[in-house]
């Protein structure tokens, strides 16, 4: 049986706003996470009481509160890596003129901690905070491919049928081979991905760092150019935080 403490993460995560519904009902909660109605409600007013979610007086509804804003600002500022990767991902969007995009591993996912958007109209558009599967997208496989082999194979056994997995150990390789990673519509239709990894003072990956746009603006032309500026960010912010590089960039 799930503890309280589990199923308020479970209630909290499901307020995460979706689609650009921001607002949930207890009972819409209860429906999506199978806990009871009253159960939901009951938790849901103790987290209000703690400022861990915040409710709209007119619907009743529910919705993240402040506290998990502030804390969640508080633990960005612990990640020293974003701070150091600001002037790379400016330096990345302006070079490339797409959106420079900074990712971190947090399990079986990658999480999107940072980035810089692009001046262009026409742009794809992914939330600070995204989480997707480790084995999906170029910003996500260039931290996959470098992670020691039997979390390798623990992540794509989460994630992907049996069939596929030797296709995916093959592009890791390959991926460690040239330094990078490159994705056509993995993660959202129509779009493209080139990313890099970023190392630590072990050689330990701990985030990549990447391009992410319309696949329209990734022709064969465009790629060898938007490559070799990707490799650059990588080896920048690996030297900036002292990092020992797995890469060979040149």
């Amino acid at each position: 049986m799930a503890s309280v403490i589990e199923r308020a993460v479970t209630i909290l995560k499901l307020l995460i706003p979706q689609g650009g519904i921001k607002e949930w009902g207890a009972s819409e909660i209860a429906y999506r996470s199978g806990i009871p109605v009253g159960t939901v409600h009951r938790i849901l007013l103790e987290l209000k009481k703690h400022g861990l979610v915040a409710q709209n007086d007119v619907t009743k509804k529910f919705r993240l509160g402040l506290l998990l804003m502030e804390l969640g600002f508080i633990a960005r500022e612990n990640l020293s890596i974003m701070e150091t990767a600001k002037p790379v991902l400016k330096n990345l969007m302006e070079k490339t003129k797409e959106t420079a995009h900074l990712t971190i591993q947090d399990g079986y996912e990658g999480v999107l901690i940072d980035k810089i958007e692009t001046m262009y109209e026409l742009r794809t558009v992914q939330p600070i905070g995204m989480r997707t599967p480790l084995t999906r997208g170029a910003l996500k496989k260039a931290i996959l491919a470098f992670l020691p082999s039997d979390e390798i194979n623990d992540i794509i056994e989460k994630h992907e049928k049996a069939k596929n997995r030797p296709q995916i150990m093959s592009e890791l390789e390959d991926i460690r081979l040239k330094g990078y990673a490159i994705s056509f519509g993995e993660v959202t239709c129509g779009t493209a991905a080139i990313a890099t990894p970023v190392f630590d003072f072990q050689g330990k990956v701990v985030a990549s760092i990447g391009i992410m746009g319309p696949a329209t603006r990734f022709t064969q032309e465009e790629i060898p150019q938007k490559i070799k500026y990707v490799m650059e960010a990588g080896a920048l912010l690996t030297k900036n935080i002292r990092g020992h590089d797995r890469v060979k960039r040149n």
